[in-house]
């Protein structure tokens, strides 16, 4: 399978007292070299800030939340912890990638529907956006999905809302085999990496709508409609 045909599932997942907030971020590349790009980014960031090994101590303090999502993107900037967003926002701003979002959040105590549920909403407004970009574009569909392992169970629960969901969808006919499948190795490829640190800026924004964040305005930036703030995005590019 070529590299322009895998996209990759980014998730986060927020249960509070009061409040849940689940997110999933849908990502696939524009152009073959896509994921080739990317690669090549954050070998031009290591060696921009030195010999990796060193960067490898840690800092006082401690890291910030885009190194515990995303160490292999921030491993270049261990020793500077507070410009890891805004340098990988520049970074992602750059690739030729675009992103779907969508968003299930409920008060604690009125949560309804269980797993299935919940996975079927959110697929269901991934894809939608995900289809609307097919047709607009003429591009073909990926022929992969790529999610990041939760163990058997929650796998094997993603996987049929999947594909429970995909046959009855309006635009089924345009993915025809997008498969899902979920990476079970320890390392991960960056792209699912940088999906899963898209999830997680879009998720700190629902839960902290005021704070500000570079990694979501650059998803903003690369966000196709119908998804979640896509409304949003387009008035940021307007500007």
């Amino acid at each position: 399978m070529r590299p322009e045909q895998v996209a990759f599932l980014g998730e986060y997942a927020s249960i509070g007292k009061d409040r849940h907030v689940f997110v999933q971020v849908m990502c696939w590349p524009t152009v073959p070299m896509a994921w080739t790009a990317l690669t090549q980014a954050v070998a031009n960031l290591r060696e921009v800030r030195g010999d990796m090994m060193a960067l490898c101590i840690p800092v006082k303090g401690g890291t910030s939340w885009v190194h515990e999502i995303a160490p292999q993107l921030a491993l270049p900037l261990e020793r500077d912890p507070g410009a890891a967003e805004s340098t990988l926002a520049a970074l992602i701003r750059r690739l030729p990638v675009r992103f779907s979002v969508a968003v299930v959040e409920h008060e604690a105590r009125g949560a309804k529907g269980g797993d299935a549920s919940r996975h079927r909403s959110l697929f269901s407004g991934c894809l939608a956006a995900y289809s609307a970009y097919l047709k607009s574009t003429k591009q073909a569909s990926c022929r992969l999905v790529i999610a990041a392992d939760k163990g058997h169970p929650q796998n094997d629960s993603q996987q049929q809302a999947y594909r429970d969901l995909l046959p009855y969808l309006d635009s089924a006919s345009q993915f025809g085999a997008l498969d899902l499948t979920h990476w079970t190795e320890t390392t991960v490829p960056l792209a699912l990496e940088m999906s899963q640190l898209a999830a997680a800026a879009v998720g700190r924004h629902v839960q902290q709508p005021n704070e500000p964040s570079p990694l979501f305005e650059t998803i903003l930036e690369h966000l196709v409609p119908p998804s979640r703030f896509d409304a949003l995005g387009r008035q940021k590019r307007r500007k």
